[in-house]
């Protein structure tokens, strides 16, 4: 009895007794499912209960961990198993990864804690003070460094930031080309590399290899904030937010031209040098096409433009919204 108590609470996966004789006999623990398929009433009633107990585990809702209990169970039902958490996967995770995750997906510290005392040490998850040190470690890397004006924060080298996002994007494969259109509307074919421009308001020369950058504001947030943003749109979805960099928290309490002013000294400098001095893909240097994305109001101050109107409905053509007398001869 003292035995089957020990073994009940304890559970080994691996038993090794040793009998008088010398033989030695190894007990594991082989799970086996009681039918090879499930309905999907059944499916769902055991995704429910493994969902609440983990829930209850990690002090979530049920909701929140439901799609990974889906996907959990439907890989246990696939491989003839019983439905358990993938770890072994996990020990190979470094600690950077484990850092952005944490940051991508808003996980608390307290949160990814309690998930790494749950899967135990086997997992390979980082401690807390690891996790510490490594996001230190990223805070002091070039393309990470902050700076602020006494009125907001902001990239201190937006062009590195920007350089090792295209590096990451070649490594994994994940770099599209993105071509210029003629005014025929057929896509102008770029063989030359860039040598570098004294104007940053020059356009490139056509057949020069570029890359396309965006760049944009977004007023919002319970203190009333103005986040500026720089994408790549070389790049599969380049207005997600995980393909999205930020570049500066501005606080503004209004759209007028003076919170528009401070910004622009703080970012123009950074742009300018970009189109000037250009950014390398794959060992060779190209320039950069800085696209203005977001509000109309935004784009027509930004640019010095007056507004719409029924001769100009937007900054980049001139086409009459309504045909009179007095604009039809224009």
């Amino acid at each position: 009895a003292f035995w089957n108590g020990h073994l009940a609470a304890t559970r080994p996966d691996k038993i090794q007794v040793k009998f008088k004789n010398g033989r030695i006999r190894n007990y594991e623990i082989t799970f086996e499912p009681r039918k090879p398929v499930m309905a999907a009433r059944q499916m769902r009633r055991r995704i429910g209960y493994a969902s609440a107990a983990v829930a209850r585990i990690l002090g979530l809702e049920p909701e929140l961990i439901t799609a990974a209990m889906d996907d959990i169970c439907r890989r246990a039902m696939h491989c003839g198993g019983v439905a358990v958490a993938p770890t072994a996967p996990l020990s190979a995770l470094p600690v950077r990864l484990q850092t952005q995750f944490i940051i991508d997906n808003n996980v608390s510290g307290a949160l990814f804690q309690k998930l790494r005392l749950l899967l135990g040490p086997a997992a390979g998850l980082a401690s807390r003070e690891r996790l510490r040190a490594d996001r230190a470690i990223a805070e002091a890397e070039e393309p990470h460094v902050a700076g602020t004006n006494g009125g907001g924060a902001y990239l201190l080298s937006p062009c590195a930031a920007l350089q090792a996002t295209f590096d990451h994007a070649v490594s994994k494969k994940q770099f599209l080309e993105r071509l210029v259109r003629g005014a025929d509307g057929r896509e102008i074919q770029a063989t030359t590399s860039f040598s570098g421009q004294d104007s940053p308001a020059a356009l490139p020369p056509p057949g020069v290899l570029d890359v396309q950058i965006c760049f944009g504001l977004d007023k919002g947030g319970l203190r009333s904030t103005c986040k500026a943003v720089i994408t790549s749109c070389n790049q599969e979805h380049p207005s997600s937010r995980g393909n999205t960099i930020l570049y500066g928290v501005f606080p503004t309490a209004k759209d007028d031209h003076d919170s528009l002013a401070a910004i622009a000294s703080v970012s123009v400098p950074d742009l300018d040098g970009l189109r000037q001095g250009g950014l390398f893909v794959h060992g060779t240097r190209r320039a950069v096409r800085l696209i203005l994305t977001g509000d109309l109001r935004f784009i027509s101050t930004w640019v010095g433009h007056g507004g719409p109107s029924s001769t100009h409905p937007c900054v980049w053509c001139s086409v009459v919204l309504r045909r009179t007398k007095s604009n039809g001869a224009r």
